[in-house]
């Protein structure tokens, strides 16, 4: 265990928080909390996927014979009558694939046959879009103010809600959430060894070309001699609890036992300078990536090229996230205190998107980026944005 580890240091809410206690202590201060099985008892999920755990097992995490075992367990012949027939990904926790795992697909009935083995993990499973009627889970009131999926689920191509099901020590290498978005995963049955990082710590986990450490419990300390002193939560998360983990706390998760969660990654306005900067930093890499053709290409060319490799590598671009904007933009606008829900106050999240549009028009490639924008059909999007905003300030 490392000298810097904050062994449990996590707050806990055992009954559901206000929204507003929420706001004041993790989405602005950017920190950790998990919440009790109270924000998620009336699921169907918990309350028809599981059963009572009454197996006697010995679990591959060794430090997990202090820990009390998992109490509930997956009901595998009701999964497989109502979802068998689903097409899932899955990953081969034993195969890496550059920074991440090997992935394929099979039948979720396929994947119930081998679940039990600790090898495969189902992952980024768009449940809700499978099966829309079945109404698995509702999202926490605290998490309610999602402008990733809002704006996903208007456009209606994506969305970030996933199912997640892993076998006794399957795991998910360490990692920081795409966009640097907010992230909630709440716990089915089974437990998960948390270990996060602070934001800023990762430099302690990256060797010196830059590469990250891909899985904490096989490090190359030659390779990564920084890693003892990085700062870190563990946290064991245990049937019905509730994790959130705020933007770019990097993070690894192991499995022990059967394991189900629900997970959503989100944003909104407290979050939204760290996803724009993310979006910033995606596409400067790609710029430096391919610098070398820059003089060979029309300035609008170059532009075009890199959003089309930014698409490509990081699933967004300045196109989508001024959309986003946009459609936030146009709910605020509308806003009447009818229809409230629990969100910062309007004004001060019109005051956020203003500032990013203020940030963007300072980037010394901001003509190219209205260029790349009219090419795009979107030429008036960011005016139109203001206007809308503006009558809230």
């Amino acid at each position: 265990m490392a000298k810097n580890d904050e062994e449990n240091n996590i707050k806990y809410y055992k009954d559901i928080p206000t929204y507003q206690d929420f706001l004041k202590n993790h989405l602005l201060l950017n920190k950790p909390v998990v919440f009790g099985p109270a924000l998620t008892e009336t699921w169907k999920a918990r309350q028809e996927w599981v059963t009572d755990n009454d197996d006697i097992i010995e679990y591959n995490n060794n430090e997990q014979q202090q820990e009390e075992r998992p109490k509930m367990k997956p009901r595998l012949d009701y999964l497989k009558d109502q979802f068998g027939s689903a097409i899932v990904g899955v990953a081969d926790c034993i195969e890496r694939d550059f920074t991440d795992q090997k992935r394929s697909e099979m039948t979720f009935e396929e994947f119930i046959k081998v679940w039990p083995n600790g090898r495969y993990y189902l992952k980024d499973w768009h449940f809700v879009r499978a099966f829309p009627e079945y109404r698995a889970y509702d999202v926490p009131k605290v998490f309610a103010d999602d402008w990733m999926n809002e704006y996903w689920l208007q456009e209606n191509k994506d969305d970030y809600r996933f199912v997640y099901m892993g076998g006794d020590g399957t795991f998910t290498p360490l990692h920081a959430d795409v966009y640097r978005s907010y992230s909630w995963s709440s716990n089915i049955c089974g437990i998960k060894r948390w270990t996060l990082f602070p934001p800023g710590e990762e430099k302690y986990l990256k060797d010196r070309l830059g590469n990250l450490v891909y899985d904490l419990r096989s490090i190359d300390h030659v390779q990564f001699p920084n890693t003892e002193q990085a700062k870190r939560i563990i946290y064991y998360q245990r049937d019905g609890e509730t994790m959130f983990v705020p933007s770019g706390w990097y993070h690894q998760v192991e499995n022990i036992g059967l394991t189900i969660s629900i997970n959503h990654n989100w944003s909104n306005a407290c979050n939204l300078g760290m996803t724009f900067r993310s979006l910033v930093s995606d596409l400067d890499d790609v710029e430096r990536s391919i610098d070398d053709l820059r003089e060979s290409m029309a300035p609008l060319e170059f532009g075009q090229t890199c959003h089309q490799l930014l698409l490509a590598h990081s699933g967004w671009d300045c196109c989508i996230f001024t959309k986003m904007l946009y459609c936030i933009s146009r709910r605020l606008h509308d806003y009447s205190e009818e229809k409230e829900k629990e969100q910062p106050k309007v004004k001060w999240q019109a005051q956020q998107i203003m500032t990013i549009l203020e940030e963007w028009k300072n980037r010394k490639e901001i003509k190219v980026l209205d260029d790349y924008l009219e090419q795009q059909g979107l030429s008036n999007l960011i005016n139109d944005i203001k206007s809308l905003l503006l009558p809230l300030l």
